[in-house]
């Protein structure tokens, strides 16, 4: 006998369509989850975090340790460390032989100490231990300060601060094979912690009431990030800017009241002599403006050329840098601003490129978020060419890292090549970014877009809140209403 269900068909097995009521006997009254429970999720991402922020202590100290046995087994590198421990002894003898204090290396090259004497005096914890143990303890004070800075990076970035913990870990150990931070490492340079100053300083809330002390402090220290003044002055962040200048200030008396002679010795002579910095600016490991130029005409003198240059990539990049801000990119803006402050500078060696460690930590999360195959490319290679470019070294050690032709002129400015081309690829982005945005009613443009979203107008722009929320049940309910533009495009 034939049974006929009305209303609905059965299947093709001929059995009755399932019924709409819960069954009260379960065939299988234990299920196996497909994934794991949310307890033992949680479970396993403690220990993740756990286990990462244990590597992030221990990194610094393998560094460190493998510095230390490094020196003690060459007694080579760690120039420009000997260079701050013979400064600093000197100025703790007495007023007037801070600038008379050099070091020679193992390679015959003698290095003169080059920065204000406030920098001198954060330098006087060196004196009391020898160079060896000074090596350790600024090699650990270094990693760890690129680890921060790190995590700096991606909190401004806005990575979740559970994931935070593995992420840094990840950057700071794809940092440190790349030749701005080895080679920072190597000789035992001021940068990384420069650049933690100048990140905790410019990525922190702005309305905070010592915002701008830190730009004021790393100038003190060394005088390139004085850029960042400049740059929020045009950012508008005025009480910043006069902060930076005030704590600027404040190092220049604090010299002056701690030693003298030496501070209208560095002010009135030694800061415009840019023979203690380089004898030749042709060098390789020289990747500024003036250095590729200097390398492009074969000329140690390249002023007449790098003047012009030098200003129109400042005030584009500075540009460049104000718009990235208007586009609420606060980040990317003083990432822009740090390019156009090593390009301009007269000299910049390699180690002063550590900038490109936030720019690429910002690169890869901002691809991986949007699924960007180009974006995560282009990280990959940048990467290659910081870590490739470590083959300098060889060029100093044989002579011929001051003449180049043909395509050593490429090998030879690569650093340059991608801090213009970065700069660029902006430039170009929020112009098309503008030009593609509509105009208001009256006329006017709309402010520079956010460049994390796509610039072109949305279909509805939703308003946050029970609102939206009342819409999707109305939608489910069969009664769609009909949505109301409340807001501009961001």
């Amino acid at each position: 006998m034939t049974r006929t269900y009305l209303g609905t068909d059965p299947d093709e097995a001929g059995h009755p369509p399932p019924s709409h009521h819960p069954d009260p006997s379960p065939r299988n009254p234990n299920p196996t989850p497909s994934e794991p429970p949310a307890a033992k999720r949680s479970w396993r991402r403690r220990h993740r975090s756990a286990y990462a922020e244990a590597g992030l202590v221990l990194l610094p100290l393998l560094v460190a340790a493998a510095a230390l046995g490094g020196y003690q087994s060459t007694g080579s590198f760690w120039g420009d460390l000997a260079t701050y421990h013979a400064g600093a002894s000197a100025a703790a003898s007495g007023d007037g032989s801070l600038y008379q204090a050099s070091h020679q290396g193992t390679d015959g090259i003698t290095l003169g100490f080059t920065y204000p004497p406030f920098a001198a005096l954060l330098f006087q914890p060196l004196v009391p231990v020898g160079l060896t143990v000074a090596v350790g303890l600024w090699t650990f004070a270094s990693v760890l300060a690129l680890v921060v800075a790190v995590r700096v990076t991606l909190r401004a970035v806005g990575v979740p601060a559970r994931r935070r913990a593995l992420a840094t870990l990840a950057g700071a150990a794809g940092a440190l094979p790349m030749f701005a931070v080895s080679g920072h490492l190597q000789v035992g340079q001021v940068g990384l912690f420069l650049m933690l100053l100048v990140l905790l300083d410019l990525t922190g809330d702005p309305r905070r009431r010592w915002s701008g002390l830190g730009v004021g402090i790393a100038a003190g220290i060394k005088l390139t990030p004085l850029i960042f003044v400049v740059y929020l002055l045009v950012t508008g962040r005025f009480r910043a800017a006069g902060t930076a200048v005030a704590g600027f200030a404040a190092t220049v008396a604090l010299g002056f009241a701690w030693r003298p002679d030496d501070s209208v010795r560095f002010w009135t002579g030694a800061l415009f002599d840019t023979a203690r910095v380089t004898a030749d600016p042709r060098t390789i490991l020289n990747q500024s403006l003036a250095g590729a130029l200097a390398r492009l005409t074969d000329s140690a003198d390249p002023a007449a050329l790098w003047v012009p240059v030098a200003a129109l990539v400042a005030v584009l990049g500075i540009a460049v840098a104000a718009y990235c801000v208007r586009a609420g990119e606060h980040l990317l803006g003083v990432l822009a601003c740090a390019m156009t402050g090593v390009l301009v500078s007269p000299v910049s060696w390699h180690h002063h490129w550590v900038w490109c460690v936030p720019a690429l930590v910002l690169l890869v999360v901002r691809s991986w978020r949007g699924g960007s195959r180009p974006g995560l490319v282009a990280a990959g290679l940048i990467w290659l060419v910081f870590v490739g470019s470590t083959s300098w070294v060889l060029a100093g050690l044989h002579g011929w890292d001051l003449h180049f032709r043909g395509w050593g002129l490429l090998y030879s400015n690569l650093y340059v090549l991608v801090g213009l081309a970065a700069l660029g690829y902006l430039a170009v982005r929020l112009w098309r970014s503008r030009r593609a945005w509509p105009s208001r009613p009256d006329g006017s443009a709309h402010a520079v877009p956010d460049l994390r979203h796509d610039p072109r107008p949305r279909e509805a722009t939703h308003p946050p809140g029970p609102a939206r929320t009342s819409s999707r049940r109305s939608r489910r309910n069969g009664r769609a209403k009909p949505t109301r533009r409340t807001s501009r495009p961001r």
